[in-house]
């Protein structure tokens, strides 16, 4: 206890938020305050020993939310406390153990070097008539008896058992209402009262009145739990709670609780909704009423409601007409041309899908997939629908999709359950009518024990079932008559045939070179001058729409930005020493730093080029720096910002040679040679096949043979070359695997030229498939093969004669440079191909 020369002092300040510190009663402290823990540093100062070593004063701040508590933000009755222990923790915070001593009345406040210091003096605290203390404290000690034993037994601790029994033996009554004040759960309001109560008696009526008030508190709450747990289910007991609950709170005037169902409930009355869809919102709601708002049914329930809330619904049936398209087919025409070069017929196909849907906005259109190589403008395409038709745009990938409920959704028994990617895509797009890509159709993953994803899709897709889609999640039917659908794919033999069925096939091809230096030109460097920074006043702006004023600026700038050569004056406003970029250029990145179909990958090597000349711009632009590097992109900067090339352009052979033929093939980034090359060795008559071939090229190889060998004569070859030869064949590239019926004149020209010593042609190349009777069958990819023949230097391709259908689809600029001879017979092939005279193989 505080006394003598220690009745009044200066001390350091432990303020607290809302704990509050009896005498007589220990209690942990955690301080994070940089004031409270200089404090504690101060007290417990081993330099400062004294009689005041330890002790600190510990108050109650009037408003917990107060940092920095001041003279003013502190009640004046506060407790002297001695520190029993320090505890440290994490660095700038540690726990104390402080026992209260006895009240004090603080004086002053001070900050010392960073340490809150007090000045007080001892409290003058009444005692009171003793005879009517010790009834008080009689009462208080019966009143706390009554009190634990109306505690339910697990909040009834050794420890607590200890601290009462303490409270009972106390023979001090002041004491006893100190010990009492601490040990039951009063609100901080009172306990803060007692603290400031310096009249024993006072505080031994008051705190009588509040433990028994308390105590009456507990046996109603004691005799309801055993009249509830009597009658009512746990879920009724939660139901009459809350009923109870919303009554207090309508008394007392606070907030209903409830308010966020009253206005889940508002939303959904504004929603028209299907008659079945209807029905399980008003049962679902009706079930939410009754539960516990923060239990997990309840989330779940809510969530389920909201999805209904959020979904676009379509209700013809009450007049809502959602089928009217509005389409300006020039308008339309245009977008097309801006946004895509080339693919002319894809364009006239896409026109005249809008024009159908003009005229018979009822009707519903086919399903159209885009099928094609990797950056050829397929999401563009669909894109550019949307955006004729007024519509919103919604895209979902398909790839690597393997479980059906990504389609229809989880059932809501599981964890986490939601609609599936369908549902999940009209809500973003927010309409009933929206346009949605199916992206990489191909991808999608087939049957498994998860479900067969593809048939997942076939309601949906199926127009004639597709008014009706349920959900599991929803598990109401789910109008999607009014949406466009549009897949994309790149291969089409990799789509389920349920899916493919229903599906009509447009298909886009690689670009020719040509083709992909316009729309490096057009589209590319436009885009890669503005997402750089170097296209003069755009730099800053938003990405303009295809076909506006500002996008046709950006588009003329760039160009003049791009194409200006030594001595032609500066665009106004362009920054020197300008962008000059040449089509040898453009015409190396497209040959030999990339190698596909479409011209993502070009876009990518363009980014590099123009980002180095960001980079100069942006030194040129910094103090006291000058910029020296050229501004001139040549064939030499591709070289120093990209490294050497990836790939070299394929060129047809140097010149004749023996048992060596050009054949064409297809890959899914586009044309290429095939090179096959026969060699004759001393053997036993086996065929040997090498260079990584697939089953159908080698039987190719030895339909091709066995030709040769049944008209040896005819062609003149000696049967006993078949007798005492090998006969090697090899494709280079060993590494890259080839497969395919499509070699088959190929290898038939290289084993007969092989065979009969007679040179190839070198500036011909040729596909189709081969008969054992010799007659030459159509082949695919005949665009993509003549191309590449062209880009070699090819002269003269061979084709099937029933491939001439697809001459059409040659570009006009590979046919004025070409030579196609349309062959129904490898008679004619040889006739072609082959030398006249024999000849010795070329090294």
């Amino acid at each position: 206890m505080l006394n003598g020369p220690l009745a009044a002092g200066v001390l350091p300040l432990l303020p607290l938020r809302s704990s509050v510190l009896f005498p007589g009663v220990s209690m942990p402290i955690d301080l994070a305050r940089p004031a409270s823990v200089e404090a504690v540093r101060r007290a417990t100062d081993h330099n400062h020993r004294n009689d005041l070593h330890n002790q600190v004063i510990v108050a109650v701040q009037r408003d917990p939310m107060t940092d920095q508590p001041g003279f003013e933000d502190l009640h004046p009755i506060a407790t002297a406390t001695r520190i029993v222990q320090v505890l440290r923790g994490l660095p700038g915070r540690m726990t104390v153990i402080v026992r209260g001593l006895e009240r004090v009345r603080l004086d002053s406040l001070e900050r010392v070097d960073g340490c809150d210091l007090v000045g007080y003096q001892r409290a003058g605290v009444n005692r009171g008539d003793s005879a009517m203390l010790t009834a008080l404290a009689g009462v208080l000690r019966d009143l706390v008896k009554r009190h634990e034993s109306l505690l339910p037994a697990s909040r009834v601790s050794q420890q607590r058992q200890e601290s009462v029994q303490e409270a009972l033996d106390e023979r001090d009554a002041a004491r006893v209402g100190d010990l009492v004040a601490n040990l039951v759960e009063f609100e901080t309001s009172d306990r803060v009262a007692l603290l400031q109560q310096l009249d024993g008696g006072e505080r031994l009526r008051k705190l009588v009145e509040l433990l028994a008030q308390r105590c009456n508190e507990l046996e109603v709450k004691r005799d309801i739990d055993r009249s509830v747990r009597d009658h009512l289910s746990r879920h009724e007991q939660e139901a009459v709670l809350r009923h109870k609950l919303r009554a207090i709170q309508a008394e007392l005037g606070d907030d209903d609780p409830d308010s966020w169902l009253d206005e889940l409930a508002e939303r959904l009355d504004q929603k028209i909704l299907p008659e079945q869809a209807q029905l399980a919102v008003d049962r679902e709601l009706a079930r939410l009423e009754r539960m516990n708002p923060q239990s997990s049914e309840a989330v779940i329930s809510r969530t389920y409601c909201e999805w209904f809330a959020d979904l676009p619904w379509l209700i013809p049936e009450r007049g809502a007409d959602n089928r009217g398209v509005d389409v300006n087919l020039e308008d339309a025409r245009a977008r097309l041309e801006a946004d895509h070069h080339g693919l002319d017929k894809v364009k006239k196909r896409v026109l005249e899908y809008l024009a159908v849907r003009r005229l018979a906005p009822n009707q519903r259109g086919p399903l159209l997939c885009f099928a094609g190589p990797p950056g050829v403008g397929k999401t563009t395409l669909a894109q550019s629908i949307a955006a004729t038709l007024g519509r919103e745009f919604v895209r979902f990938s398909l790839g690597g999709v393997r479980d059906d409920a990504e389609i229809r959704g989880h059932r809501r028994t599981y964890v986490g359950a939601l609609p599936g990617r369908l549902i999940q895509a009209m809500k973003k797009a927010g309409t009933p009518n929206p346009v949605i890509l199916l992206d990489e159709l191909d991808k999608l993953s087939g049957a498994d024990l998860r479900g067969d994803p593809a048939s997942a899709l076939l309601e949906a897709l199926d127009p004639e079932q597709n008014d009706a889609f349920e959900d599991h999640y929803l598990n109401v039917p789910y109008d999607l008559s009014q949406v466009i659908f549009i897949c994309t794919a790149n291969e089409v033999g990799a789509i389920p045939a349920v899916l493919r069925d229903r599906l009509e096939f447009i298909y886009l091809s690689g670009y020719t070179l040509e083709e992909k230096l316009q729309i490096a030109r057009k589209h590319l460097l436009p885009k890669e001058l503005r997402d750089n920074g170097l296209l003069p006043g755009l730099a800053d702006e938003a990405p303009a729409a295809p076909g506006s004023l500002r996008d046709q600026r950006a588009r003329n700038t760039s160009l003049l930005v791009a194409t200006r050569r030594e001595g032609d004056d500066p665009v106004p406003g362009e920054f020197a020493p300008g962008v000059e970029i040449s089509d040898a250029v453009l015409e190396l990145l497209a040959t030999e730093y990339t190698r596909e179909s479409g011209v993502r990958n070009l876009q990518r090597r363009l980014a590099a080029l123009l980002r180095d000349v960001a980079m100069q711009k942006a030194e040129a632009d910094l103090p006291d720096r000058t910029n020296t590097k050229p501004a001139l992109l040549d064939v030499a900067d591709v070289g120093r910002i990209l490294g050497p090339p990836r790939y070299r352009e394929e060129l047809m052979a140097p010149g004749p040679r023996v048992g060596v033929c050009t054949g064409l093939g297809w890959t899914p980034t586009g044309g290429r040679l095939l090179f096959v090359e026969v060699t004759i060795v001393a053997g036993t008559g086996k065929l040997r096949l090498t260079g990584r071939l697939g089953d159908v090229m080698k039987e190719s190889a030895q339909a091709a043979l066995s030709l040769i060998r049944s008209q040896a004569d005819r062609l003149g070859v000696g049967h006993v070359v078949f007798d005492k030869r090998d006969v090697h064949v090899h494709l280079p590239s060993g590494a890259v695997p080839k497969d395919g019926p499509s070699a088959g004149i190929a290898l038939t020209t290289a084993l007969l030229s092989a065979l009969g010593g007679r040179t190839v042609r070198h500036d011909i190349a040729m596909t189709g498939e081969v008969t054992l009777r010799g007659h030459v069958l159509a082949v695919g990819g005949v665009r993509e093969k003549v191309l590449a023949a062209h880009r070699a230097g090819i002269t003269d391709v061979i084709l099937p004669a029933r491939n001439r259908k697809d001459e059409p689809d040659i570009p006009a600029a590979a046919l004025a440079d070409l030579r196609l001879h349309f062959v129904s017979h490898v008679d004619e092939v040889l006739a072609l191909a082959l030398c006249e005279a024999p000849a010795r193989a070329s090294a």
